[in-house]
């Protein structure tokens, strides 16, 4: 299976790391400042740091074996010669300030955390994966040593690694593996997305509540370090499907593995889900919400580096909840934080200027789409084509990027980024502000229902920039006789309303469905998700299209690569077709920092494989590998 290619922006201040690569689950929202492009192609390397202006060949892989010629004279026929500073090697100790915009709901239980970027950018501090991305766009596995599928990608055979324990001292082993996927598949979050794993009553004959047999996900335990899941359409062992993707679903949350002993605890006292326990490279000293979690460095932690150092080179990571944007930019720049990750395109333009102060990073590919989520379920006009469509007709979209988004994001016309599996440059979506054919639907309704009027309700979490995009979304549907009554909702509920419908949720400003290919966004999209109000479901638009659940289960087994594109492609069609959603701009992420932070981008997979840059999740780093110049 071949991932599409990508593209990065880097600007660097006095340093830039060789090491840094882009991920952030889908190619390009481009820059609309050309100065700010640097290498296409440049890969990890643990140690690797170059210096200020100095990028990666356009055609040649950045690795450690480029940094052994660091300090070579230039050939007797080069102009000038090569002016290089010393590889830095990596030091131990000392601690950073990490902030992130949103903190999460239902910590911290793999099973029940309601998880954004920055959840799983904490998460990963004490939790290990089973798998991980690599720069490859590859799975790769982590606490797996091999992740081996049968011939038809029907079973899928999972081996640990040896010798791996959780930080209370119980082993990380089949068991614990089987645990985990057991709890946190069979939740009412992640579950939804696993609704063709086969099944079974638990084979240990264990009951629910009222007396039936619990049913469990079919898996069988060849050794204490070995077992195999299964597929099944719809959950029935009977119906074995084809399942080629299946094992990138093990880098996201469903793979993230917590010490079953402490998941008994839990069971027992939920009140201890905020004093994680797993196998990471640190431990939870405290957790206050919405204010501070603070980790330290575990020292038995199983991963060393290419010298054999230990890992984590960090002693203590403080990670700060700073919901405003703006804010967090002013706490980096005052010295209260050492580097933050974020989508807000007017303080990634700012700190652009701050290059030298701040060196910056940026993932434009692999992104996710800045866009309206419309509750297509909820009674009244948001239920109704013409009228979403209306709303999307009515809004000058780049006039939006130049007022909101510091005029440096791409305009969007789907959910599916360029590069991502299904994109298409024309997929019959007009990103053209037209005020006369939204009113002319606007009419088209009215006249059809009896409507008098047609009013809305806009929510998003409490920002400036937020709030700036509201107004002006006010001031587009107000030319087509839209009013527009705009929610604040504090972040912590933005997804919970999202997942039960709720009676205030209509239209949120959104960011989402980041991914290399459309089988990761199934559970988003499939209606067996479930799509109607008042149940928790994945599926937030409620979207209920057949032909979109078709092609969705194409996508997912079809083993000719060439016809899950195809299919990918006719969803993106339908849903420009239909104004599922309205897309506004596809999302640029920044990770600003001091000087003294090292190691952005420079994880190594314990394979050998350089990480994919974000861990999977766009806006979120690798720590296993960060440390501290003293010297910056």
């Amino acid at each position: 299976m071949t991932s599409p290619q990508r593209s990065s922006n880097r600007r660097t201040g006095r340093w830039l790391i060789a090491a840094t690569v882009t991920l952030g689950l889908v190619a390009g929202a481009c820059s609309k400042k050309d100065d700010a492009k640097t290498s296409d192609t440049a890969k990890p390397a643990a140690t690797t740091i170059a210096p200020a202006d100095t990028k990666a060949p356009a055609d040649t892989a950045a690795t450690a074996d480029t940094a052994a010629t660091a300090g070579t004279e230039a050939p007797a026929d080069t102009e000038a010669p090569v002016v290089t500073e010393p590889v830095l090697t990596p030091v131990s100790g000392g601690s950073l300030v990490v902030a992130g915009e949103a903190e999460v709901a239902n910590p911290w239980t793999p099973t029940a955390m309601q998880c954004d970027s920055y959840c799983q950018q904490r998460a990963r501090a004490f939790f290990d994966p089973i798998a991980a991305l690599g720069s490859d766009f590859k799975v790769h596995p982590y606490l797996a040593e091999s992740i081996t599928p049968n011939a038809d990608f029907s079973e899928w055979t999972i081996a640990v690694r040896d010798g791996i324990s959780f930080t209370d001292g119980t082993p990380v082993n089949a068991d614990a593996l089987m645990r985990n996927l057991q709890d946190t598949g069979g939740g009412l979050l992640v579950g939804k997305a696993l609704v063709d794993l086969a099944k079974e009553a638990d084979p240990g004959g264990a009951k629910n509540a009222d007396g039936t047999p619990k049913i469990v996900f079919k898996m069988t335990k060849a050794d204490d370090l070995t077992f195999t899941m299964y597929t099944g359409k719809n959950g029935d062992p009977t119906k074995p499907i084809s399942w080629p993707g299946f094992d990138q679903y093990l880098t996201g949350q469903f793979g993230l593995i917590a010490s079953p002993a402490w998941l008994d605890a839990v069971a027992a006292d939920p009140g201890k889900a905020v004093a994680p326990i797993g196998s990471g490279p640190f431990t939870v000293q405290s957790y206050a919400p919405r204010d501070a979690l603070v980790v330290v460095r575990n020292p038995n932690y199983w991963q060393k580096d290419a010298d054999g150092v230990q890992l984590p080179y960090l002693d203590k990571i403080t990670f700060k909840v700073i919901e405003d944007s703006q804010t967090a930019q002013q706490a980096l720049e005052s010295g209260n934080i050492d580097i933050f990750s974020d989508s807000n395109a007017n303080v990634i333009a700012a700190l652009r200027d701050e290059a030298d102060q701040f060196p910056m990073s940026e993932q434009n590919t692999f992104v996710e789409t800045n866009y309206l989520l419309i509750d297509n379920a909820k009674a009244g006009p948001t239920s109704d084509r013409r009228v979403r469509c209306a709303l999307s007709m009515a809004i000058d979209r780049q006039e939006l990027i130049d007022l909101t988004g510091g005029g440096i994001l791409q305009v969007a016309n789907g959910v599916f980024s360029p590069g991502q599996e299904g994109y298409l440059e024309d997929n019959g979506f007009s990103t053209d502000q037209d005020i006369a054919g939204a009113q002319a639907l606007i009419d088209e309704y009215k006249a059809e229902t009896g409507a008098t009027s047609v009013a809305i309700t806009y929510g998003h979490t409490a920002d400036r920039t937020g709030d700036q995009v509201a107004e002006l979304l006010k001031g587009y549907w107000a030319q087509i006789g839209v009013d527009t009554k705009i929610d604040v909702v504090p972040q912590d509920q933005f997804i919970t309303n999202a997942l039960f419908g709720v009676e205030s949720f209509f239209i949120y400003g959104w960011r989402q469905h980041a991914g290399v290919y459309v089988d990761s966004q199934n559970f988003w999209w499939n209606s067996a998700s479930g799509f109607a109000d008042g149940a928790l479901t994945l599926n937030f638009s409620h979207i209920n299209d057949p032909l979109v659940d078709e092609q969705l289960s194409i996508a997912r087994s079809d083993p000719d690569e060439a016809n899950r594109k195809a299919a990918a492609e006719a969803i993106n069609r339908q849903f420009a077709k239909q104004c599922y959603q309205i897309p506004t701009s596809w999302t640029l992420w920044g990770t600003a920092h001091a000087p003294k932070v090292m190691g952005l981008g420079a994880t190594i997979l314990p394979d050998g494989a350089p990480a994919a840059d974000g861990a999977g999740f766009s806006g979120q780093f690798w720590m296993n590998n960060m440390w501290i110049n003293p010297d910056a």
